[in-house]
């Protein structure tokens, strides 16, 4: 069992979040749609402490701080791993945000609706799902209760066979991981990504092991928008 697989099928009761919201939903996609440069989409800015893959955030142990020195003009969106055991997350972290003024993408394996409640009290504007591991009749649930909260869901991606299941629906988009979550190996299938893309004109965020040689050697033009963590965590400059 990976270890994806182990944060959804464990049977555990997390705290609901007590209500600490103090402002309304603020848009990931339209902030994305405003911070668009040309060829460069929006940056979502990952912050995580940790992750399997083996990432290790040694540099900044404050959320506060690091957003605060990071956010650059290519900034559309703040992304924050509130999973507790393996990332070493917590809503907390959203909390803390909400002053600063940008969209939040909660990120976490949402698969129930205190979830969501939870990330709604912390001040999440939008939520992942991650159609790999959820089936589809509970996508579209916890889609529903989402948008009944005014956040905006992020739907990810990494086989390439939910990309004939994607649907365009208004304040929802989709993300193609180029990391397998079952292995934790990159497996890059961009080129179909791509073609769909141009093809369809489906809205499709690309994530993981984006770095500045990648933005050098590949065009990230037809993107809707870039994920983008541990690269930035380990201070590589960027565009």
């Amino acid at each position: 069992m990976s270890v994806v697989e182990h944060i959804y099928g464990r049977n555990v009761i997390r705290e609901m979040f007590p209500y600490s919201r103090t402002r309304e939903p603020i848009s990931l996609i339209e902030s994305l749609k405003r911070k668009r440069t040309g060829t460069m989409p929006g940056i979502i800015m990952e912050y995580k402490r940790s992750s399997p893959s083996g990432f290790e955030n040694r540099s900044y142990p404050s959320v506060e701080e690091y957003f605060r020195k990071k956010i650059s003009p290519t900034t559309a969106a703040l992304s924050i791993l509130t999973e507790p055991d393996y990332f070493r997350g917590s809503y907390r972290d959203i909390a803390a945000m909400q002053g600063i003024g940008y969209p939040i993408l909660d990120k976490d394996f949402i698969s129930t609706e205190p979830m969501l409640d939870s990330a709604y009290n912390a001040g999440a504007d939008a939520v992942l799902l991650i159609m790999d591991f959820l089936p589809a009749s509970d996508i579209r649930k916890l889609t529903e209760l989402a948008l009944r909260r005014e956040m905006e869901v992020l739907i990810e991606f990494h086989d390439l066979r939910y990309m004939d299941m994607l649907q365009p629906m208004d304040h929802v988009v989709y993300g193609y991981n180029r990391r397998n979550l079952r292995t934790l190996r990159m497996e890059p299938q961009e080129s179909y990504v791509l073609r769909h893309v141009r093809q369809t004109g489906d809205r499709i965020i690309l994530e993981s092991g984006i770095d500045s040689e990648y933005l050098k050697a590949n065009d990230v033009s037809s993107y809707f928008g870039l994920l983008i963590g541990s690269s930035i965590l380990s201070d590589d400059v960027l565009p």
